[in-house]
This record gives structure tokens, sequence and C-alpha cells, in this order.
């Protein structure tokens, strides 16, 4: 305390409190002492601080060199950026390809007619359904043709038969449809193209015999060999060889127009009995192809060589050795859906099962899957006569295929062997099949007729016997729906059906929960769990749209068939939410149709029908644009969600007349990759992305192009250097930083904070040590000097480029493994070691300077003790001067007091 001061006494005009500080100073010495060394270890846990520091930074580039991503890393350079751009994953092979953009993805889109305005003129009433699937003609892809080996792609050169040649380019041809569009589009030669059966068929339509109908190959490519037509005939048709058939190679998925077979789980599938009662069952579980399936049934341990399985002629044969007396059968058990859909739905004939045909022709269907699966009831003869009266019998009672009753109709010809004039084809709406008269004349009806029980033309729809030049048989109801079929894009919007579960209330009120777990993976497993329920009456099964399943009431109560969800929204999925309305049978049916079905009123305009459509179809949006025209400019404009060949779509809009029309054709992208036309393949997109057309490496196509991009993959050292040059630097801001602070200059005498430190020593032998040890790799990289990192003057360390890069270019595996080998690579190592001394809890910087704070708490407790203990005397000592002070002024008052009386008395004295 200073600034006390007194007027008198033996301490006047001294500073009291100046004087005790003073006196308590002398005293703090060796809390001064104390301090100083303070400020000592202060400045050591600094300089230990600012290593760490560059240690630290050392371990971030290690961890980089430890990392598989930084040793992975690769460079593409793209000759054509603008054509398409390349994308790479770690797994990439290093290496030059060629890619080529052929053709982009297009999106489906149809315009209407046009109508005078769209928010008040009325469209009609009627249905409109719409439906992605279903095609009763598709196109078959080229690498599909002769067993699988596709077909070598280049030009041919056709010659009709008035003489005429003209080239056909077929470099780019992906599939079949690809194969007739060139030629029929050819000009110079009068020929088109078809196809029959697995064939192709040529037809002169030049009516010359001038030359024959030939077919070359130009240059050395063997397209037309492979396409089955190499050949030259004196007729005006050509037809080639078999280039389509089925293989043992195909799978199970494949077969059936792609309905597949609907196995069960962890068992047997179907049961074959032997004529002598052998009973074999069969687990398709592992059987994915026709070459398991055979393998499946004649190695199968209860068959011991009783009944054979073979592939011929596109059908799957048994034949019974055993001789006995009984038939020879197939079932399915189980559960299970694949004798149907295996073509082993047949009665033997003796010791032999004769399967149905497995593969339609090209681009075609089985007849078996119209009608919603149940085909024709009883194939045989029909009659045919055109406008002109001819008339032919046609005998299609063995036929399979759809093309083979087109085929028929297309080449029919009277008694007299005159054809006639009747073209069979596809319908508008690609669900069925038109009969077109083509004379133009009016002498007869247009009749088509079964002959005797047959029901063929019945059952396609086409009985026909009036004066009308065309009959369509409307929807053939192709079954592109059964047991087999996967949940994994059943849902409306096109993606898997999630799970959960859904009440089934049948009409009497009797209710049970349906779960839908992830082991229900398709339409059959659904079925049976319906089927299996206790307590509801109800039967669920296949549609006879061939398109879903119904739900069917067999309660027969007075209630509502109704599916309720129970939470979550799986029976949206499945698309059986709701209540059941009156089926054809007269019970009750909740129909499940992967087909939208949307009504049309008839004051619905088409601002109300792009509405309607817009919030009950999942496959298409709906717009109406206004072309500008002066008059009827509005249409409806309609576009599938779906990009590629997989949006296409089918729309039948019945009596409504909206004049649909195609304004754009779905189609896939194609990329050729390879730079020979004839060696390289082709793969196709739905939305210009090809993921690893290479294994790890992925194109996505921005625009067609004539020449390829040329694309180079190499690796990208980049990332490795840049560690590597942060970890050289690194460690010399370490020896710098170590320099700086362990320095001593005899003039002017200046130390650094870590001058004389041993811990300095210690740190920087582990770091030495690290640099110019080998670690465990067995490669031709053993040391960090191996890729040219070394230590130099003052022990800094340098980096040699070159060095490195020739140990990448020798062999790039071994500088990975340097690093990354488990266990026994630089960079654990480096990172353990690192790892020692920078720990915050036992590391060799942790452990110094906590002994160092511990320190440094031990001698600022000291300071404060003593500080305490001087503040208390300091206190004490300035009392006993006040207390003092105090005194003596009494003291001097009372000798004041003794002085005023002594000098009265001598006053008085005086006077006396």
């Amino acid at each position: 305390m200073t600034g006390i001061r007194t007027g008198i006494g033996l301490f006047s005009g001294i500073d009291i409190g100046g004087l005790t500080d003073q006196l308590i100073a002398a005293q703090r010495a060796p809390a001064n002492r104390l301090e100083s060394r303070v400020a000592g270890f202060q400045a050591i846990d600094f300089g230990l601080q600012a290593l760490e520091a560059n240690v630290l930074t050392l371990s971030t580039s290690v961890s980089t060199l430890g990392e598989k991503s930084t040793f992975d890393s690769l460079k593409v350079t793209n000759s054509s950026p603008s054509q398409l751009s390349v994308s790479t994953t770690p797994s990439a092979a290093i290496g030059n390809y060629s890619f080529r953009s052929l053709r982009l993805a297009e999106t489906e889109q149809r315009l209407s007619k046009g109508f005078a305005n769209s928010d008040s003129q009325k469209v009609g009433a009627g249905t409109i359904a719409i439906s992605q699937g279903g095609e009763l003609f598709t196109s078959t892809r080229l690498d599909t043709f002769n067993g699988g080996g596709g077909i070598q792609r280049g030009s041919i050169r056709i010659t009709d038969r008035s003489g005429a040649s003209a080239t056909v380019d077929l470099s780019n041809a992906f599939t079949i449809d690809d194969v007739l569009d060139a030629i029929n589009d050819t000009s110079g030669i009068a020929v088109t193209a078809s196809t029959a059966g697995g064939s192709l068929v040529l037809t002169d339509t030049s009516g010359s015999t001038t030359s024959d109908l030939i077919v070359e190959e130009v240059g050395t490519t063997s397209t037309a060999a492979d396409l089955g037509i190499l050949q030259s005939v004196s007729a005006d048709s050509l037809t080639g060889s078999e280039v389509y058939y089925l293989t043992e190679d195909f799978t199970l998925d494949q077969l059936n127009d792609g309905n597949g077979v609907f196995k069960t789980s962890g068992s047997a599938d179907l049961k074959i009995t032997a004529q002598d009662g052998t009973e074999i069952e069969v687990n398709l579980d592992d059987v994915f192809n026709l070459t398991e399936l055979l393998d499946a049934i004649n190695s199968h341990e209860d068959n011991g060589g009783k009944v054979t399985a073979s592939l011929s002629n596109g059908r799957l044969i048994l034949t019974d050795s055993t001789g006995g007396g009984g038939s020879l059968t197939v079932e399915d058990v189980n559960g299970a859906a694949v004798v149907d859909g295996l073509g082993l739905d047949n009665a033997a004939a003796g010791n032999t099962l004769t399967g149905d045909r497995l593969l339609a022709g090209i681009g075609s269907r089985l007849l078996r899957n119209l009608n919603g699966g149940q085909g024709i009831s009883t194939p045989g003869q029909i009659t045919v006569t055109d406008r002109t009266g001819k008339t032919a019998t046609l005998d299609l009672s063995t036929a399979e295929s759809l093309d083979e009753v087109v085929s028929a109709i297309n080449t029919a010809v009277d008694g007299s062997s005159q054809s006639l004039s009747l073209t069979a084809r596809v319908n508008s709406s690609g669900t069925g099949i038109e009969i077109v008269d083509t004379s133009g004349a009016t002498a007869s009806n247009l009749i088509i007729a079964d002959v005797g029980a047959g029901t063929t033309a019945a059952d396609l729809g086409i009985v026909i016997d009036d004066a009308v030049t065309s009959v369509d048989s409307g929807s053939l109801s192709l079954r592109r729906i059964n047991e087999a079929t996967s949940l994994s894009d059943f849902a409306p919007d096109g993606g898997p059906v999630s799970t959960g579960s859904f009440l089934i209330i049948d009409s009497d009120g009797n209710q049970a929960s349906i779960s839908i777990s992830s082991a229900v993976k398709t339409i059959g497993d659904v079925l049976q769990r319906i089927n299996a329920a206790s307590g509801i009456q109800v039967t669920a099964s296949l549609n006879d749209t061939g398109d879903g399943f119904v739900i069917t009431d067999d309660a027969g109560g007075a209630g509502t068939l109704t599916v309720q969800e129970v939470g979550g929204s799986v029976a949206a999925d499945l698309r059986i939410l709701g209540e059941g309305a009156p089926g054809g049978g007269g019970s009750q049916e909740i129909s499940s149709r992967k087909q939208t079905v949307i009504t049309i009123d008839a004051d619905d305009t088409l601002d109300s029908l792009v509405t309607k459509i817009n919030n009950e179809s999942p496959e298409l949006t709906a717009a109406v644009i206004n072309d500008g025209s002066s008059f009827n400019a509005f249409r409806l404009s309609l576009t599938s969600r779906e990009s590629g060949s997989a949006g296409r779509y089918l729309i039948d809009t019945g009596n409504l007349d909206l004049g649909l029309t195609v304004a754009t054709e779905a189609q896939d992208s194609l990329l050729q990759i390879g730079s020979s036309v004839a060696t390289s393949f082709l793969r196709s997109s739905s939305d210009n992305q090809f993921k690893d057309v290479v294994t790890g490496i992925s194109v996505t196509a921005s625009e067609v192009s004539s020449t390829a991009a040329q694309i180079s993959v190499t690796r990208d050292t980049s990332r490795v250097t840049t560690a590597i040059g942060s970890f050289v630097a690194s460690y010399n801001n370490f020896i710098t930083t170590k320099d700086v602070l362990t320095k001593f200059d005899e003039d002017p005498k200046e130390r650094g904070a870590l001058q004389g430190q041993g811990v300095v020593l210690r740190i920087e032998s582990r770091l030495n040590g690290l640099i110019n040890r080998q670690f465990g790799s067995s490669g031709s990289v053993r040391s960090l000097s191996d890729l040219g990192i070394r230590i130099v003057a003052g022990g800094k360390l340098e980096f040699d480029q070159d060095i490195f890069d020739d140990a990448v270019a020798a062999d790039p595996n071994a500088v990975r493994e340097f690093f990354l080998n488990s266990g026994a690579g630089a960079a654990d190592s480096l990172e353990d070691r690192l790892d020692s001394l920078t720990d915050t809890v036992d590391g060799l910087f942790a452990t110094e300077r906590n002994s160092i704070q511990n320190t440094i708490d031990s001698l600022t407790s000291r300071i404060e003790q003593i500080d305490a203990l001087l503040a208390v005397r300091h206190e004490r000592l300035l009392q006993e001067f006040i207390n003092m002070e105090s005194v003596i002024g009494q003291l001097q008052s009372q000798q004041d007091a003794l002085s005023a009386l002594s000098s009265i008395a001598t006053q008085q004295n005086q006077k006396n």
C-alpha cells in the first residue's frame, strides 16, 4: 500500500506504504528467481509446441500417403469432349480406348390432332388405356443371333433381279429393325426385307428376271454370312439360313417371351414321373440357364439315366428309357410354376415328351402367351378370302409363333397359285394384328374364318365376313405379367413394391392381414401369401388380360370386397388398394393391372384431359401445345416419363378421336466400343449413360459423331508427388525450426529456447531413423531413397522427381505397395512412429510438455505461497507503522500539552 504519509513525529513526510512495499520487495527475491525459471520452462514449452506443429504437418502428409485413393487416381485424356465424357473408378484398367457415339436416346412423344381451343371444345367421352410393355412385335438384338455370337458389322451389296445393285451400310446396326430399315430404305434396288421364323427374307419387287437375287459382302467383313443371306437365287424370294435360334446358353428368364419361370426357394419345383413310376423332383434354385436345367435333370440322384433331357429344334425333349408301362409326366410341385414356362405341359407320346417352342421367331411372340396366356384353344386351319374373291386355306395347326401366322397370310396363294392381296401386320396400337386387303376390289367380302372345330381365327380376333378392307384384332392381351414377374419395378412409379402389410376384407366381413416382407420378390410370392391367408374367402390368380393379377371374392356375402393399407403403401404399390367391383364371373374382384385406364367424360376438354392424365398416369406426362396454326392450333402432347426404348408406351384411345401420331419415337442411345467397325461392339443405353463399358470406365454421350473419341487412361501420380513434396517440406520446416530453437551464439551470448534439451535429440533421432530405414515391402521399392527422397546437407530432405517417375514407370504397383502394404508399408510405419511423438496421451511431445507443465505448476504454486506470505507480512508491517505513528502522535500531543503548561507556569512566575 502506497500514498500513506504522516506529517508529524518520527515518520513526518514519509510514504509509509511505499516504504512497506520496498521492504517486501526486498524479501521477494526468491519468488523472482522462481518466476525466471517459469519463464524459461514456458519458452521450452513454446519451442516444443513449434516442433510438434511441424511434426503434425508431417503426419498429415503421411496420412495422405496411406490412402488408397492417393495411388488409385487416374488421369483421363479425351480427344472429343464435346461428343462424350468419361469417368473412372479406381478399378479402371490403364490403357487406350476408342468410343464413338452413334445415336442419342430419345423419349417417346405423341401429338393429337388439332383442336380449336383447350378449355371449351370437348374431346368426347370414352377411355384411354396406357401401358408400357406388351407389344406383339419387338426388335430383336443382333447379339442374340448365331447362338449368341452376334454378327460382324459392315456393309453388304444387294442386287435385285433387274440387275440393279446397291450397298447397304450395316456398320451401326444393333437390332433386326436396324437391318430391315436399312435395306428397305435403300434406294436404287427393288427389294424388301422381312423376317420369317429365325431367318431374314428378301423379296424382289422389280418384276424382272434378268438377274439372280444376289447378296454379297463388301470388303472383308462377314456381315451377310452372319445374317444368313450370303446367297444368290434365281427366284423372287431369298430366305436366309436360320440365325436366331435357341441354345443352351439362354437363361430361364429369357424363355417364354421373357416371362421366365416361377421357382420356389428351398424346395423342388417340378416332378418328373418316369414310366416305371420313378419320381424325380428337381430343385431349380441354382439353375439359371438351359445348360444347368438339363444337368439338374440328367444328373439328379434319383434319375440314374432313366429320363434324358435334351434340347432340340428350340424345345425341350424328355426321353424315358425305363420301359415301364406307365406314362411319362411332368408337373409343378410346392407351388412353383415352371412346367408351362418350360413348354413341358404336353402329353407324352410313348416314351417321349416333346415340349413346346421356347423361343418365338425374330421379333415375334409365342401364340400360347396371347389372350392372357390362354393362347389358341384349338389350333387348326383357317380360310382367307380377299376382296377379289381369291381364297386360300391355311394350316396353322402347328403354328406356335405369331410370325408364322403373319407369314402364312402374307404368302397365301389360291388353288391356282395366285397370291392373295392380303397383308397381315401389327395394328396401330401395337397390341394386335390387322389384316388389310390391298386389291382395291369389291367383288367379294373380306372373309376370314376357322375351318371345322379350330379356333385360331376366333382366338386371334380376325374372324370377318364383311364388305370392308381390313379387320383389326384389337388387343390380343399378350401375357407379360406372371408368377415370375419381379416386384422390383412393379409399383406404379416404376419402382419396387415397398414392404409392409395390407388388410383384405371379404364380402362376409372376414379379415386377414397380408405381410409383404423383403423375402417376397415376385407376383407368385404375393399370390401364395394371399391364398394361404386363413379366415378369408378369396382367391388370388393371374388375370385374363396378361398384365396383372386379380383377387376374387369367394364369400358371396352382402358386403364389399376391400383392400386397405396397414400403414405404408404396399397395397397401392401392388395396385390393389380399394374396393371390389363385379367381375366376369359375377363375383366381386379387385384387379391389379400394369396398365392405366383413364375415363374421359363427355364434358372433358384438352385442359381437363391433361389434368386427368397427369394425376392418374405414372407412364406419361401430358401438356397442351400451341403449334401456331391459323386453325385448330391446340394439340395434346403425351411424353413418356422414361427415356429410351424402356419408355416406349402403348395407348389405346378406343372410340375417342384424338388422332394421335408419333412425333418422336423412343430409342436407346448407341455407343461403339472399339475403333474398327468389324471388331468393335455396341452398347445401348436408355439415358445416354453407359456404365462400365470397360471395367471401371463409364461414358456419357452428348452428341453423335462420325469419328471415334480417343480415350487415354493413365495413372495420375500428382497426388502422390504432392503428398511426398508436402512430406519433404514439412520435414525440412522441422529441421529449420529445430535449428533456430537449439542455436547458441557466443556473441552476443544468445541461445535458443531448446538449446541443450535432450528431447530434441530424441525426436530428431526418431525421424532420421524413419528416413533411412527399409520397410517390409518385398517389391523393388524398399526405402524412401528408392523414390528419390534422401538426406542432404544440414539434415534436410531432397526429393528427386526423376527418380520417382522412373520408379513409377518401372513398377507402379511396387510404389503403391511400398506405402500401402498392410502393417509393413511405409505409410503405416511412418504413421506409427509419428504417433509415438504426437499422441495426445502418451506421445513424446505430450509426455515432455506434461512434465514441463507440472514443473511450471509446481513453481507457480511456490510463487503463490511466497506472495501470500509476503502479502500477510506487508499488511502486518503497514499496520505496525500506522500504529507506531499513532503512538508517536499521542506522545507528541502529550509533549505539546506539557510544553503549553510549562509555558503558562513560566509566565505566571514572571508576573509574580
